[in-house]
Order: structure tokens, then C-alpha cells, then sequence
């Protein structure tokens, strides 16, 4: 009897040890971000705008995550700049501007238009076409990225709020 109770303790035992291990921890939205090759140049701004910390708290929160194809479509040196400590507080506005609180998953926002308020305060116009997601001047090229604390929607252009925009001015109200 003592030795059918060992085997089946070892392979429980065993089981048990490898589903805990198997369970590891779901990354959270700053984790998902650096970890993920085309988003290098998000992770570098979101860091230097000092908002990497939000990003890995409770949430939840959906961010709309210009790729470093995205990047690379800003006129030359656009991104030097922003990254100069003198141009810190138009960074955090500008990382700021493609974050909103709350899990925005795509399902929740497809065939529907909507406005989202991002922490930065202005509204992002979104667009839920049946077979795309269109955030602003920006689409969707991969939606639905899980974190623990939201969601990560992956964009082909940086989205620009409007009080960045030269040919609109500022509205009243609009927090910088």
C-alpha cells in the first residue's frame, strides 16, 4: 500500500510543480512593450516621458502603440528632438495623447465610430471598421495585444493631438 502511494505522490507532485511553473506572472503594458521588437522606439519615448511606472500599475488602460515603422515615417530628426530634455513636457503630452484609461479591446469597438479621451486630455477619434481599427490619422496593424493591466493596439503612424497640428488651433479647454 505504501508503495502505491509514493507512485502516485511523485507524478502529482510533479504535475503540480510544473503547472506552477507553467503559470508565470501575465506581463503588464510597460513589460509587453519593451519586450516586443517593434515597439523599441515607443518604450525609449514612454521612458524618457517619465510615464513607464503608470504603465505598469493596476490600469487598466489601452494603448495605441506607434511601431518603429510609425516612427520612421516622422520627418527627419523629429525624434532626436522630442527626446531632448527641453522638449520634455511635449513628449509626455505626446505619449500622453495615445493612452486612455480603460480596456478598449477591438470587439468593443468594431462597426462603430467613438471618441476616447486620452490621459493627456484631448479626445482620439476611433474608427471600428469591420476589417480595421482607425485611430485618428493611424490604423490598426496588430489589436488586442494582452497585458495584465489593458491592452495594446498597435498603429502605423504617430497620432498627433490637435493642438500639435499647425493647421488647428488649440481648443478651449484642452489640457496640456
Amino acid at each position: 500500500m505504501r508503495v502505491t502511494a509514493r507512485f502516485v505522490a511523485v507524478p502529482m507532485l510533479a504535475l503540480t510543480l510544473a503547472l506552477t511553473a507553467g503559470a508565470a506572472r501575465a506581463e503588464n503594458l510597460m513589460e509587453t512593450v519593451e519586450s516586443s521588437a517593434q515597439f523599441g522606439i515607443w518604450a525609449s519615448a514612454v521612458e524618457a516621458a517619465g510615464l513607464s511606472d503608470q504603465l505598469a500599475e493596476d490600469g487598466p488602460y489601452t494603448v495605441f502603440a506607434p511601431t518603429n515603422e510609425a516612427f520612421a515615417r516622422l520627418p527627419a530628426g523629429s525624434v532626436e528632438a522630442l527626446l531632448k530634455p527641453e522638449n520634455h513636457e511635449q513628449l509626455v503630452r505626446l505619449v500622453a495623447y495615445h493612452l486612455a484609461k480603460g480596456r478598449f479591446a477591438s470587439e468593443r469597438l468594431e462597426g462603430r465610430m467613438t471618441q476616447i479621451e486620452s490621459l493627456q486630455g484631448d479626445v482620439i477619434e476611433i474608427e471600428g471598421r469591420y476589417d480595421e481599427l482607425l485611430v485618428d490619422a493611424a490604423e490598426a496593424v496588430e489589436t488586442d495585444i494582452p497585458s495584465s493591466n489593458g491592452v495594446i493596439h498597435a498603429i502605423d503612424n504617430v497620432i498627433l493631438p490637435e493642438w500639435q497640428n499647425p493647421a488647428v488651433k488649440p481648443r478651449a479647454g484642452t489640457r496640456w
